[in-house]
C-alpha cells in the first residue's frame, strides 16, 4: 500500500529522521534543512538535516542511510556512523483523519567541514545553527511539526530543555513517547 494511503485506513507509518549536529569550540550546532516551496507538505518550512519514511521491504538503518545520501549528500561511509537514539510516537490529524506514526531519532555526529548540499529537490537549503537558533525557530513554529518533536526529543536528551528550565517536561516527554495501539514491525 502507498503510504500516503495509510491515512484513509489509520495504519501506523514509521519513519527515519537524522539530527545532524557538529561539536566545537562553540558548543553543539544543528544542521536544519528549509523544505523546497515545491514540497506538497510543509513547503518552506524547516526539518532534520535528513527524513523520511521507511521504504516497503527497506531496514530501519538501511532508510536512514538512503534519506542522508538522497536529501543531504551525506556520503554512506559518515551516515553509517549514525547513532540510533530512540523513538516518538505520536498521531498526527488532518482533514484526512487521524494518522499514528513512529519515527527512528539518529544523532549524527558530523565533521566541522561537512557542509551539506540539497540534492533530491526536496530541500531548498541547509543551514548550521546554535541551540539558541534552533530553539528561535521552535517557539517561531517554523519547523514542520514532527520535525519539531524530533527536535524537542534531541533538546531533552542533551539537557537544554529540563525540569528547572521547562514547566511542561512532563507533559511533553508523555505525549512524544506516547504508546500507540497498532501494530508495528
Amino acid at each position: 500500500m502507498e503510504r500516503a494511503a495509510s491515512y484513509n485506513f489509520g495504519i501506523r507509518t514509521f519513519g527515519v529522521h537524522i539530527n545532524g549536529i557538529v561539536k566545537d569550540a562553540d558548543g553543539i550546532r544543528m544542521w536544519v534543512a528549509k523544505r523546497a516551496m515545491t514540497k506538497q507538505t510543509y513547503p518552506g518550512m524547516l526539518d532534520q538535516i535528513a527524513a523520511g519514511g521507511i521504504g516497503n521491504g527497506m531496514g530501519v538503518h538501511e532508510s536512514m542511510v538512503k534519506e542522508c545520501g538522497e536529501e543531504a549528500a551525506i556520503p554512506p561511509e559518515i551516515a553509517q556512523q549514525a547513532k540510533c537514539t530512540g523513538t516518538i510516537q505520536y498521531f498526527t490529524q488532518s482533514e484526512l483523519g487521524l494518522q499514528p506514526e513512529t519515527q527512528y531519532i539518529y544523532d549524527l555526529e558530523l565533521p566541522a567541514g561537512f557542509i551539506p548540499f540539497p540534492r533530491d529537490g526536496e530541500v531548498e537549503s541547509f543551514e548550521l545553527l546554535s541551540i539558541d537558533g534552533v530553539l528561535v525557530h521552535l517557539k517561531n513554529d517554523d519547523f514542520k511539526p514532527n520535525c519539531a518533536v524530533c527536535v524537542i526529543d534531541f533538546l531533552i536528551r542533551h539537557g537544554f530543555i529540563t525540569p528547572e528550565n521547562e514547566p511542561d517536561f512532563l507533559r511533553i516527554i508523555d505525549n512524544i513517547h506516547r504508546p500507540l495501539p497498532f501494530p508495528g514491525p
